[in-house]
């Protein structure tokens, strides 16, 4: 499942100009989930965000690691919420 999230995120990140990347991954306490979500900003305008990962919560204690995974191999910033 790490896979495939990684390959979402390079089909979504395009390198356009005036816009910000970032992967945002999610703990949500009362269903015991992970969600990951793909966001993209142009300067100016809001945020678009794209679910592309659901993990369980038994991978709570990985997502330090996989967080530092999706930055190393798309350049991508990851930020962890609620982990």
């Amino acid at each position: 499942m790490e896979q495939i999230v990684i390959e979402e995120i390079k089909k979504l990140f395009k390198k356009k100009r005036n816009t910000l990347y970032s992967v945002r991954i999610v703990y949500i306490v009362y269903t015991d989930t992970i969600n990951v979500f793909f966001e993209e900003q142009k300067i100016g305008e809001s945020t678009y965000s794209y679910p592309i990962g659901q993990f369980t919560g038994d991978m709570k204690d990985k997502m330090h690691e996989f967080a530092k995974r999706i930055t190393k191999e798309t350049k991508v910033s990851a930020k962890l919420f609620n982990l």
